[in-house]
């Protein structure tokens, strides 16, 4: 019977991705299959999280070069 998969475990995986982790790396570390992981990543919640990492990263970047002198 296939497992659940809870909203802070998609959350989780989302932020290894994020960080550079394969899907490989993320399945074993979580308990899914490969597959399972690329499927998680066509989800509306792991777009929309996926997209504030990147909005947050965006502006520690903005903020960190505006912060360092010339």
């Amino acid at each position: 019977m296939p497992r659940r998969v809870s909203t802070k475990q998609l959350l989780m995986a989302c932020q290894m991705s994020f960080e550079g982790k394969s899907n490989r790396e993320i399945a074993d570390t979580l308990g899914f299959t490969e597959t399972t992981v690329s499927n998680w990543r066509k989800l509306e919640v792991w777009q929309e999280f996926e997209a504030e990492l990147i909005k947050a990263y965006k502006e520690q970047v903005l903020n960190f070069e505006s912060a360092t002198p010339s």
